[in-house]
């Protein structure tokens, strides 16, 4: 009679959680970002929410392995049994517990400052299917406002299939107290254009350049700033008391360039080129941006430019250090030769996208040929590993990030990092 009982309960809590599992991961995937194809999303929300299962299913199994509910279970090997449950444990910590496992590493670099700069660079946010939950915003928004920072860099890589309320997702990250300062990696930039129907029409309620301007968050793609910021007194949700010290008494030591790429599919480029009229966010209209950005003398400490071309004649001009934000390590094969001193270009441990970029320009016949060339070109070029710490180069000092979100396979191995970047 036990032995029925529990099996009965056995199976009805397994056929309970896998109906969470589909019916859930089905509901959430309606949720998300429809500019891709259903089935594209449905298994990885399936995956990630069959995480939350795993203690469950650990238990029914130790509670069939011990009273032989079920004939099966109990003809498994013991060590079967045991590489089970590990495997169950490995993947619940691994998706659900290391994602919130947010940690500070602290790195120097030296480019000849006057006076040092802190800045806190975060990559890869992917918010969308599993990063950039509210508990994992409040936390990140916590954390950053707690550090002694003159300003906060982030290195694109923004989005990741992420909900229709696109600002009303990101509205937490307006609680950071700290100037932030963001480029837009080329998958940000093809979400944007490819958001819209055949008829013209938004799939999003919102774009990620409107949810900047909402945000305060000041986007950089090809325009270079001063640091720290002239307009402190504009530094959101800050009072003079609270403003870091850095901000209020050092004068401008470092010039902040941002470096964007652009996918050849883009159709963007023509509203970049138009937001040289506006001082904050070029991907938005002149209209959507609010007034305080429009005012040439609030916004003295801005040079925008139009190609990279140009981004590069005022990097080699500039009398001050040099700061670049890029989404991807491989801009350094863009650079200016011997810069002295030598600037120090921050992005992300992404993969290249110059070999596809290159290959995508050649003729057919040319590509196999080519292919394997160019992209060991890239990666040996620099001596990059595709890991996160400081590279040193003929061109610029590189510094690669490990980053915070999660994309593909819903696990992450590494602990989700901001890199505190005192810089001399």
């Amino acid at each position: 009679m036990i032995d029925h009982t529990l099996y009965t309960l056995s199976m009805l809590t397994a056929i309970a959680l896998l109906a969470y599992v589909v019916l859930w991961s089905g509901l959430q995937t309606f949720n998300a970002n429809p500019s891709k194809r259903f089935m594209r999303i449905w298994p990885k929300l399936a995956l990630y929410y069959a995480a939350y299962t795993m203690p469950i299913w650990a238990l029914l199994l130790i509670i069939d392995r011990a009273q032989n509910v079920t004939s099966v279970v109990a003809q498994l090997p013991l060590s079967l049994v045991l590489i089970a449950l590990v495997a169950m444990g490995l993947y619940f910590y691994t998706v659900i517990v290391q994602p919130n496992r947010l940690r500070i590493h602290r790195q120097t670099v030296d480019i000849d400052l006057k006076t040092s700069l802190n800045v806190a660079v975060l990559a890869d946010l992917r918010i969308g299917l599993y990063s950039g939950k509210p508990r994992h915003i409040r936390k990140l928004v916590a954390t950053i406002n707690e550090l002694s920072v003159d300003a906060v860099l982030i290195t694109g890589d923004w989005l990741y299939y992420p909900g229709a309320d696109l600002v009303g997702q990101l509205m937490l990250f307006k609680g950071i107290n700290k100037p932030v300062y963001t480029v837009m990696s080329i998958s940000d930039l093809r979400y944007q254009s490819m958001n819209t129907t055949k008829q013209g029409q938004p799939l999003l309620e919102d774009t990620l350049a409107c949810a900047f301007d909402v945000l305060d968050i000041t986007y950089i793609g090809q325009q270079c700033r001063l640091l720290p910021p002239i307009a402190t007194s504009l530094t959101k949700n800050i009072t003079p008391s609270a403003q870091p010290k850095s901000s209020n008494l050092t004068p401008q030591v470092a010039m902040l360039c941002g470096w964007q790429d652009m996918p050849s599919s883009y159709k963007g480029n023509s509203q970049q080129v138009d937001g040289k009229q506006s001082g904050k966010n070029p991907v938005a209209k002149t209209s959507q941006l609010p007034k305080p950005t429009q005012n040439d003398a609030i916004d003295s400490d801005i040079t925008m430019v139009a190609n990279k071309a140009e981004l590069c004649t005022e990097i080699e001009e500039s009398v001050l250090p040099v700061v670049i934000l890029a989404s991807r390590f491989d801009s350094i094969t863009d650079l200016p030769k011997a810069l002295k001193p030598r600037p120090l270009l921050i992005a992300a441990a992404a993969k290249s996208a110059k070999s596809s970029e290159k290959l995508s320009n050649l003729p057919k016949p040319q590509r196999a040929n080519n292919g394997a060339s160019i992209k060991s070109t890239i990666f040996s070029y620099a001596g990059f590993n595709n890991t996160r710490g400081l590279y040193q180069h003929a061109s610029a000092q590189v510094f690669v990030s490990s980053g915070i979100g999660t994309r593909g396979l819903p696990f992450r191995l590494r602990r989700p990092t901001i890199d505190v970047l005192t810089i001399r």
